[in-house]
């Protein structure tokens, strides 16, 4: 008996989704410190959750960190967007600081990593989220949970505070 269809991941390493047990949850942490909700913006890719699931943080701080320990697989040139290839589950995650932050070009973003280094639950991006604001943007940071197992499940922390590196995200293999 085995699975009828493999995820791309797993393909991709080899290995087989039966390794896991289905009990084991890893868990994806919060990247700021802020209010936390289930997402319900005005940009229809992510309240479609056309790109994954995930939380958005509204931030009270300029400082993001890695929600997942592994290596940074995307870095947009404007610094406000990357993707991390988790280290300990086959999961992409993706972190979107505010929403069309891109027409900013990296005003007020500030990379402390690069495309392919290794992260830990550590600083990856200063932000200034006053400037941000300013330039009338919305600052909230998207955390989604872009690739994932097929029988994975996913849950999420309740709309509220968090703090930067709390769990936000519970992922089950």
């Amino acid at each position: 008996k085995g699975h009828a269809t493999m995820g791309f991941f797993s393909r991709l390493m080899g290995g087989s989704d039966e390794q896991k047990t289905a009990t084991s949850e890893f868990e994806i942490l919060a990247p700021v410190s802020g209010e936390l909700f289930i997402w319900k913006t005005n940009d229809p890719a992510f309240s479609s959750r056309a790109v994954g699931d995930g939380v958005a943080v509204v931030p009270q701080e300029g400082t993001v960190c890695a929600p997942v320990s592994g290596t940074v697989a995307a870095l947009f040139p404007t610094e406000h967007a990357l993707g991390i290839m988790s280290d300990d589950s086959p999961a992409q995650v993706m972190l979107h600081i505010g929403i069309d932050t891109v027409k900013l070009e990296g005003k007020g973003f500030h990379a402390l990593v690069a495309q392919g280094d290794h992260v830990d639950a550590g600083r990856l991006v200063e932000v200034d989220f006053d400037a941000v604001r300013a330039a009338g943007f919305d600052p909230t940071v998207f955390v989604i949970v872009c690739e994932r197992s097929e029988n994975s499940t996913l849950r999420e922390h309740a709309s509220g505070p968090v703090a930067a590196k709390e769990p936000v995200i519970w992922l089950s293999e």
